[in-house]
């Protein structure tokens, strides 16, 4: 048996058939477009999608562009949809050229200027009897190269020709700010319908990683706890992508162990890798009973295999390494201040969780750094054992 079923699933550049918590904004792009989906537009239709890294602004663009061509097909209406990422195509020659090769004409492109090349793409568009809707991603990279002009001319060229608009435009930006560097004329183009996604919160992210697993890996390879864990990272960013790369990470890290299952350390484990949150000065310089409360946490997660550890666990395994360490243990008081402390660093995660009538639980979790490598860091930090010990 193998981990992964499909792990292109977790590729940024998979689009599923669904998108968890983003079905009002794909409801929305279709009723903005629907006078193109049904073929008859009186005039040409702008969106902009906004929203920080990793809100899905790429994959619901596209999502919609599938829904649209299809649901056009439905209607005889000859709809295309044409992606463009502007990060790659930052000129707007080479936009045009890229919008060219999607649609397979076959026209001209040396010694054209940047208009008479749109134009004669609009040409081959009317004589085709075609609709299309352009998404330019990553605007901004367009923008710092050439500045207002390219909005400019795909906005304003279409509007001069009388015939019916065959061109609507999509627009992807991180941040709408961008828009204040541009001037009045162009701005006022783009100003209308806007969607903006927010970032994902710990639930949304939960749903969308158990349903990308769902599609990547094997049934039973991955506990609830493994998705919780993910899920809490992620959400100190809102951000999805990175959600999905720790999974195909830690994915991968099973299958380098060749176990049947990913664990919360293989999690631990790519979350080191994409990005170090822990470095070695940073444990250096913590007081003596922050380091053993350090090391009890990384034995007591390795010990139990879970992702998370009670406070009162916790406490436990510290007392047996202060005994270890011939140190005496701090009152609980004193280990909860030492706990908020790492917790305030972003060396650990504290989540009090609430178990109905039985009260409430701290739940400890290590998020940035796996647990081998912590106690390999920790121990030459720590005075020797006491000889009763060894």
């Amino acid at each position: 048996m193998k981990i992964f079923k499909d792990e292109e699933k977790l590729s940024p550049e998979y689009v599923p058939p669904n998108l968890p918590h983003r079905e009002k904004e794909l409801e929305l792009l279709m009723t903005f477009f629907s006078s193109v989906i049904s073929g008859s537009p009186s005039i040409s239709t702008r969106v902009l999608v906004s929203g920080s890294v990793g809100t899905g602004k790429s994959a619901l663009v596209k999502l919609f562009g599938q829904k649209a061509c299809y649901e056009a097909s439905k209607k005889g209406i000859d709809l295309r949809f044409l992606y463009v990422n502007c990060r790659i195509s930052k000129t707007t020659f080479l936009v045009l050229r890229k919008l060219v090769e999607q649609l397979k004409a076959r026209l001209p492109e040396r010694g054209l200027s940047d208009e008479e090349l749109l134009h004669k793409l609009l040409d081959y568009i009317e004589y085709k009897g075609l609709y299309v809707i352009i998404a330019l991603d990553e605007v901004e990279m367009l923008l710092r190269e050439e500045g207002g002009e390219p909005i400019y001319l795909f906005t304003r060229v279409g509007e001069e020709r009388l015939k019916i608009p065959r061109i609507s435009m999509i627009f992807i930006f991180r941040n709408l700010e961008v828009l204040d560097t541009l001037d009045e004329s162009t701005r006022s183009s783009l100003l209308g319908n806007i969607i903006h996604l927010k970032e994902y919160g710990y639930k949304e992210l939960y749903d969308i990683i158990k349903y990308r697993a769902s599609l990547a890996f094997h049934p039973d390879v991955l506990m609830d706890d493994v998705i919780q864990m993910i899920a809490e990272i992620a959400s100190e960013r809102g951000d999805a992508r990175y959600a999905l790369d720790i999974l195909w990470r830690a994915g991968k890290y099973a299958e380098v162990d060749r176990v049947m299952k990913v664990t919360p350390e293989h999690v631990r484990k790519a979350v080191a890798s994409v990005y170090p949150t822990i470095r070695r000065e940073h444990l250096e310089y913590l007081e003596l009973h922050s380091k053993l409360i350090l090391l009890a946490l990384a034995r007591s997660l390795e010990a139990e295999k879970t992702a998370y550890i009670t406070s009162s666990v916790l406490n436990e395994y510290y007392r047996m390494v202060c005994e270890e360490y011939d140190v005496e243990p701090r009152s609980y008081t004193s280990f909860w201040e030492a706990l908020q402390r790492l917790d305030d660093l972003g060396i650990i995660k504290i989540k009090v969780v609430s178990e109905g009538a039985r009260g409430r639980k701290s739940h400890i979790s290590l998020l940035g750094i796996p647990t081998s490598i912590l106690i390999k860091e920790l121990e030459p930090l720590l005075p020797k054992k006491s000889s009763k010990s060894t």
